[in-house]
């Protein structure tokens, strides 16, 4: 989920309600119906050769697996697994096999792109409690969501309403077929879960937005309290109606849906899920479960479920959380990747969840980030229960995990076949099977696409067909053996932290520009590079520190362009947040002479989290306006490298909202702006004098554009839709602008036009809705694409701040639909510096030393920073999050 979600939150739960008169305790009340459709396999299946990982214990290699019926029928060595008769053989050597993955929390359907004032469902804010409402009722089955989760092996999921309400209605459990209604997608005999939503969101929905209770967190207990005592109350009399049952009991309580459906939850026959973040108010859920006689099946989102992990292995409670996701608000500033590691060693139930459209395409990677960043703090996690924590863990959670969530005999023939191992970033699903039938092909995409992207997008951006590139072999660069800190926990170990001006690196893998050199030294002096070279280096400087490679990686620290370290520190608190206007203030839309620079804080706590991804530098941007201000160039240690960077510049919806008007008279403002700007370079005398016509902006906005008119300085063009791609490349022509596109969701259409005005495109690769109306046409393989027609790509976290350490994977990403690994590695590094004229991005003589030190490849999760150096001064790698990881690594007794 994009972090505009975030200001309210509003993910949650929904289901079936009843159309019967009877009782609230009959089978029909409690949302665990059929579905209205069968979906049946026509041919048996048997996948040999490959090495199978059922998730309920080790890998099999040269294992396979047959299935039938929609069912599974062997699971086991190659040799031991029958064919059945009929069936298509899939060869799967080098391949993976393991369960569906599902994800317990989920808004496709209810919160679906477009996002449009229509297609947003998911919240039933009218009330704090609307536990009468379902998810089932406001689910659309066109999602084109739902296509991309399929193409990421996502076979079921538990989609919620949203977390505006203290209790937000029923959830969805849906089999991920494309049916033409939400009934036809219904996980067959499946619960229905109860979304209830504790801290900041409904305090934040009803207090301060509508001045009514709930308004802080006494209002909340006391809001599912009082709920909860009504249906009590409620189902008592129906009770006491069923006992009498006859003439003198008279006619039967008036049914009331909402108290029906919290009757339920304490009769077991809805599932809780309860978003919590801390572990504080966790706590006090428990307590009010116990006091009402019913169980939270999971805490959602639960970043401090660490703080808590004993009891709530004791109760038996789910924690469906993220890998990594944190700081988007107070309750979330507490979260650390190692919270699912350090749950599963208490011998509790992690999940790894998405709560995101994107999210959901990728829970794979997301489980084995987590299960990495585990291994590297002492967790001993294995790859069977990292595989758990996306399959089995989340069946338990929706209450079906006795039917799928593993490969074993007799379970639902719910199997993904993946090139690449599946906790890696370069995983990618082959073919994904539901009940046996094919969900999705990598040769031809989705069995159905979205009546919303029928026609040329079906084809293109929507078809999902892209072929990975090759991963590079780590033993032709001198690596032997992977790190695996559950072998060998010295691997993982950060180096010490020494001052110096010297430091010679011995027997490194060297990466820069996108290429390898296996068994290389470098020395650094002065924070620069001066020596790089096969072999060992000569005699050192007097004092130079000597660093021992022992395989390890030496590439240039990763450049995130576009960010807001710095001036963004807890998203949802104005009082930490600095990128932007406020007030009568926010109305104006030129802002040139803006500097970002002065809001800059050089001991945020966003700084050293980006470190631990290996992000040594920055751009810090402004955000809103039409042109938005000046950013600046940092480094992850704080410094300031250059102010100002680049002039900013919104287009499409940011920039047509700034003016209150069209695209017509955004770009008409624009260009009188700019038109203004070098009128006034020429007459600055008579302007002075008072004897020119009023100009388009300010003095210090026209002084601030007369860098970019002389094409001294970038201008980075926000625009995603093709034809404000042109618009910003006609400005470009028109008065002679430096263009950078930023976005760019589109861009691939335009890709031969950008490359002949040779103007970059900054992109991040795993955005591949179509969320707006002016990015209908992304694609996950848009970096590919671009690269391809010479188009200089750079990639981005593009402002989600707490996520710039992710730069990465987003790379990562990128090399797994089709763009080269050389060409990935300089998108975050060369191609940056290179784009903004910049110092830096390469491991050569001459250059900024700014270095990380890897204990494997860099853009793979099981990776992580050794070491590293900033103008060649090295920089601790700890953040506040490890101090708290260190503080309940051991709970007090």
């Amino acid at each position: 989920m994009r972090y505009r979600h975030l200001s309210l939150l509003l993910l949650t739960s929904c289901a079936t309600v009843s159309t019967s008169a009877s009782s609230p305790s009959e089978p029909t009340a409690k949302g665990a119906s059929s579905p209205a459709r069968v979906w049946r396999q026509e041919r048996a299946v048997v996948v040999r050769h490959a090495t199978v990982m059922p998730a309920s214990g080790p890998a099999i290699e040269d294992g396979a697996i047959a299935f039938a019926d929609g069912k599974i029928l062997a699971v086991g060595r190659n040799a031991d697994v029958t064919t059945p008769p009929g069936a298509e053989e899939v060869d799967g050597t080098g391949l993976y096999v393991t369960p569906g993955i599902i994800d317990s929390h989920s808004h496709l359907g209810v919160y679906a792109s477009p996002d449009t004032s229509s297609t947003s469902d998911g919240n039933e804010a009218t009330a704090p409690v609307t536990a009468e409402i379902s998810a089932e009722h406001g689910f659309w089955p066109q999602d084109p969501g739902l296509r991309r989760a399929v193409a990421g092996g996502v076979t079921s999921l538990l989609v919620l309403p949203g977390s505006a309400n203290l209790i937000g209605g029923r959830g969805f459990p849906v089999k991920l077929h494309f049916g033409r209604s939400a009934a036809e997608m219904r996980f067959p005999g499946a619960k229905d879960g109860l979304k209830m939503a504790c801290g900041e969101n409904p305090r934040r929905v009803y207090g301060a937005f509508q001045r009514r209770a709930p308004s802080t967190r006494m209002g909340n207990v006391a809001g599912f309290r009082q709920a909860f005592s009504r249906a009590r109350e409620y189902m008592e009399k129906w009770d006491a109606w069923e006992k009498k049952k006859g003439k003198e009991a008279g006619p039967a309580p008036l049914r009331d849906l909402q108290q029906e459906s919290l009757v339920e939850v304490m009769r077991g026959n809805i599932l809780v899920q309860n978003h919590c973040y801390r572990a504080d108010e966790m706590a006090v859920m428990l307590q009010v479960a116990d006091e009402f006689g019913f169980s939270i099946r999971s805490f959602h989102h639960a970043l401090e479920a660490y703080k808590l992990r004993d009891q709530l292995a004791a109760k038996n409670v789910a924690v469906s959380t993220w890998a990594d996701w944190w700081g988007f608000k107070m309750e979330a500033w507490d979260g650390i990747p190692q919270n699912a590691g350090l749950v599963s060693q208490a011998g509790g139930r992690a999940v790894i969840h998405s709560d995101s459209a994107l999210g959901i395409q990728r829970l794979n990677q997301e489980a084995g980030k987590a299960m990495w960043r585990a291994r590297e703090s002492g967790i001993p996690i294995t790859e069977e229960e990292a595989l758990r924590w996306v399959t089995l863990h989340p069946a338990w959670v929706m209450g079906v995990e006795d039917r799928t969530g593993s490969l074993e005999k007799g379970k639902m023939a719910d199997v993904v076949l993946w090139k690449n191992h599946p906790l890696s970033v370069y995983a990618r699903a082959q073919r994904v099977w539901a009940d046996g039938v094919v969900t999705y092909d990598v040769t031809s995409g989705p069995l159905d696409a979205s009546d919303f992207e029928a026609g040329e997008r079906a084809g293109a951006s929507a078809r999902l067909v892209a072929q990975p590139s090759a991963v590079p072999a780590l033993k032709d660069a001198g690596l032997d053996t992977r790190c695996d800190p559950m072998k060998d926990a010295a691997c993982v170990r950060p180096l010490e932290v020494k001052a110096g001006t010297c430091t010679a690196f011995q027997d490194v893998a060297v990466l820069s520009n996108g290429t390898w050199q296996a068994h290389a030294s470098v020395l650094v002096e002065n924070g620069k590079v001066t020596r790089v070279r096969t072999g060992a280096l000569d005699a050192l400087p007097a004092g130079c520190r000597s660093v021992e490679g022992k395989g390890r990686v030496l590439a240039p620290g990763f450049v995130d362009p576009l960010t807001g370290l710095g001036v963004v520190e807890v998203g949802a608190e104005e009082s930490s947040v600095d990128d932007t206007l406020r007030g009568e203030a926010a109305r104006e839309p030129i802002r040139a002479a803006l500097r970002i620079v002065d809001g800059f804080n050089p001991a945020a706590e966003t700084l050293p989290v980006a470190r631990l991804g290996g992000v040594v530098a920055a751009g810090v941007i402004p955000s809103g306006g039409l042109v938005s201000g000046q950013s600046a160039w940092v480094t992850t240690d704080g410094s300031v490298r250059r102010a100002p960077l680049a002039l900013h510049i919104q287009l499409g919806l940011s920039g047509r909202d700034a003016v209150s008007g069209s695209r017509a008279l955004m770009l008409e403002r624009l260009r009188e702006v700019l038109f203004d700007a070098r009128a006034y370079n020429t007459r600055k005398s008579e302007f002075e004098q008072n004897r020119m016509r009023a100009l388009a902006a300010s003095r210090l906005d026209l002084e601030a554009l007369q860098p970019a008119l002389a094409g001294t300085m970038p201008v980075v063009v926000t625009a995603n839709r093709v034809s404000d791609i042109r618009a910003a490349l006609a400005l470009g022509r028109e008065f002679g602008l430096k263009l950078i596109i930023a976005g760019g969701r589109e861009a691939w259409m335009v890709a031969p036009e950008l490359a002949a005005a040779k103007v970059p495109v900054v992109v991040q690769p795993t955005q591949n809705l179509p969320s707006t109306f002016e990015g209908l046409n992304s694609r996950l393989d848009s970096a590919a694409l671009l690269n391809g027609a010479g188009v200089k790509v750079l990639i981005s976290t593009l402002g989600e701040t707490h996520m710039v350490r992710t730069l990465a994977q987003e790379a990562g990403n990128a090399v797994a639909w089709g763009l080269p690994y050389a060409d990935a590695l300089r998108a975050i590094t060369s191609n940056v510096t290179e784009a903004f004229g910049l110092e830096g991005g390469q491991v050569a003589p001459g250059q900024v030393a700014d270095l990380v030190l890897w204990n494997g490849d860099p853009l793979d999760v099981s990776s992580r920073p050794l070491g590293m150096w900033v103008g060649g001064k090295q920089v601790p790698l700890t953040s506040r999050q490890q101090a708290l990881f260190e503080k309940y690594q051991k709970l007090a007794k």
